[in-house]
């Protein structure tokens, strides 16, 4: 605990970077599992996949661009232009009852949300000036945004009561206000150059090194889980099985303990006893068996739904920590292409998932989907085997 405070005690510009952390991830967590329900007032579910795809697509071109963008304009400028963005899309999405303009500003919300993600972290790196203190500062964070994720859920549940989206995304929209304010004190941060992403080159990188390769698409996966989980989990629970946005609130917070309860222990077993291949493994194989029998439980029962989709991210926690821990004792800060290839696999995912899903929704009804994706987290396991442990 006293090494996640430490940041804090050091900096005023960090104590600002977090605070400002806090209110874009409070922001985001708020609506993140309610814009599938919410678009399905308006679009089929093969409208909704093809609206993330398209997100996903521009954001893919955007960070293999940032380079060039951050050329043009200034890190400093460009985060105070997507926020002011957001928060009209945010508040466009509930204004309106055009489903053209409904899917436009969900769009823009999907692409202005990784930018702004995307910016802060190059404000944190910039915050960084001393290179020890990385690992603690990111650390802290990390951690502040993962607590955010956990106790949105119960505001979202307090919130939709009456099944009413206008709160969640208004209220949503209010934490942009004072993350503005605060983006106003980051001009001081001196931005550290940004090296482009040489495609073919770093791809050769992972090519040619089996161990980058396995991790990256573990990595991959894992998002890939996120993706499908976040868009179609809501949706089914909500138009299939039944629950009301309360039980669905209270339900995601219990689930999404895991992370907070499992992740720093596993990663303390991995650098002391065990290496990261062991836990990976395990991780992938709970995750996929336990996605797989969402496919078979249509009964509307709050504990058995909250006790399968808390297993899930118990495998979610074991992936997500070894897969970082590994990648990291692998790569280094001297190779910022290879670090920013290996976050390009979010957007990868949102693309990828909801293609899945819609080629799934041909063939099968939509309950059964969830067993495609738990075959791929088992698959999984494949690529956490083929690593060379660092135990």
């Amino acid at each position: 605990m006293d090494k996640l405070l430490s940041p804090f005690r050091q900096s005023k510009l960090l104590n600002t970077l977090f605070l400002s952390n806090i209110f874009i991830s409070f922001h985001y967590a708020l609506i993140i599992y309610i814009n599938s329900t919410y678009l399905s007032n308006f679009f089929s579910e093969t409208q909704i996949s093809a609206l993330y795809i398209i997100g996903a697509i521009v954001n893919t071109i955007l960070l293999l661009n940032a380079s060039k963008i951050l050329q043009k304009i200034s890190n400093y400028r460009f985060i105070i232009y997507v926020i002011i963005i957001e928060f009209l899309s945010t508040i466009g999405m509930v204004m309106s009852d055009s489903p053209f303009l409904i899917g436009l500003y969900f769009l823009t919300h999907t692409i202005s949300i990784s930018l702004i993600y995307f910016n802060m972290d190059i404000f944190v790196e910039g915050a960084c000036t001393n290179e020890s203190q990385t690992g603690g500062v990111r650390a802290a964070y990390l951690t502040m945004a993962n607590l955010t994720i956990l106790f949105a859920p119960i505001f979202v549940a307090l919130l939709l009561t009456s099944n009413v989206y206008t709160y969640v995304y208004a209220f949503s929209a209010i934490f942009l206000i004072p993350l503005y304010y605060l983006i106003k004190r980051f001009k001081k941060i001196e931005v550290k150059a940004i090296q482009h992403i040489h495609i073919k080159e770093t791809l050769l990188q992972y090519v040619n090194n089996k161990n980058l390769y396995n991790i990256f698409f573990s990595n991959f996966l894992l998002q890939l889980f996120y993706a499908f989980m976040v868009v179609y989990v809501p949706l089914y629970l909500e138009k299939y099985i039944g629950f009301s946005w309360t039980e669905i609130g209270i339900m995601f917070t219990i689930m999404l303990l895991p992370f907070v309860l499992f992740e720093l222990p596993v990663g303390e077993l991995e650098d002391r006893k065990y290496g990261e291949r062991e836990f990976l493994t395990i991780g992938f194989v709970i995750m996929g068996l336990s996605t797989l029998f969402i496919s078979f439980i249509t009964l509307k029962s709050f504990w058995i739904w909250t006790t399968i989709l808390f297993i899930t991210r118990i495998g979610a926690s074991f992936v997500e920590i070894s897969t970082e821990s590994y990648f990291f004792k692998h790569v280094n800060q001297e190779k910022p292409d290879v670090i920013s290839f290996f976050r390009i696999t979010r957007p990868l995912s949102f693309i990828v998932g909801p293609v899945i899903a819609t080629i799934a929704l041909q063939f099968m009804p939509f309950q059964y989907i969830f067993i495609v994706i738990g075959i791929c987290m088992i698959l999984g396991a494949h690529y956490s085997l083929a690593l060379t442990d660092t135990k």
